[in-house]
């Protein structure tokens, strides 16, 4: 499975920690940076390849039922405990082994899917890192999600009419451009660096408040929001 922990070492959450404080020194905006290892459950990837290896365990006892000729009549029956049991396994082990390895079960998420629950759990934790409850409502969430691949960025009320939503497609673009070369640090940095001056220029401090109302610790949820 693919580990949020793992992503950034101590000293690079430090960094982006530091980035966030500087982002928001000048502007009553807040970031919140969330890394999740996966967003969705995806059970009916995981549900198809446990069937699947069920049927395949089911054939291999079969096989070695009948002396290894392949021949499904060679032999007695196995008893239907015997099959029911087989099956049961075989899909219990399909199940553990694509949530452990998410790359057996990635063919088979549809890239719609993916998208939906990368979006569903970014505004989960939008509303758990209480994002819009700033007195600006200036909130910005910047939410990686490692199995999907995908960068979401979302703004409350106050953030939104600040940036627009080509305001945040610029984050969000600073983010996948470093993404794309493999840069997973320079990207959390581009993306908070991009979003203060952006944010700096419609929420300065001078509009009141300033004070640091939500933490600014890189937030990891593993495996999922």
């Amino acid at each position: 499975m693919v580990d949020a922990r793992k992503l950034y070492t101590d000293s690079e959450r430090e960094e982006i920690r530091q980035a966030l404080q500087k982002a928001e020194s000048t502007t009553t905006g807040e970031i919140v940076c969330v890394v999740a290892s996966e967003s969705g459950r995806y059970d009916r990837a995981e549900g198809v390849i446990g069937f699947a290896f069920g049927l395949i365990l089911l054939g291999l006892l079969h096989s070695l039922h009948n002396g290894g000729t392949g021949s499904f009549g060679a032999a007695q029956p196995l008893s239907l405990v015997w099959e029911v049991g087989v099956l049961c396994a075989g899909f219990l082990a399909g199940n553990v082994l694509s949530s452990w390895f998410p790359t057996l079960r990635t063919p088979l998420v549809p890239p719609r899917e993916m998208e939906e629950e990368t979006m569903r759990a970014a505004w989960s934790v939008f509303s758990s890192q209480k994002l819009s409850s700033t007195v600006q409502r200036g909130g910005l969430l910047i939410y990686f999600s490692l199995f999907e691949r995908r960068v979401v960025v979302l703004a409350d009320q106050g953030a939104l009419q600040a940036l627009g939503q080509p305001g945040v497609e610029e984050v969000r673009n600073a983010a996948i451009s470093a993404l794309r070369q493999g840069k997973p640090l320079q990207a959390m940095l581009d993306s908070v660096g991009r979003a203060g001056q952006l944010l700096s220029e419609k929420l300065p401090c001078s509009q009141g408040g300033g004070e640091n109302e939500l933490s600014d610790e890189l937030v990891i949820l593993h495996p999922r929001p």
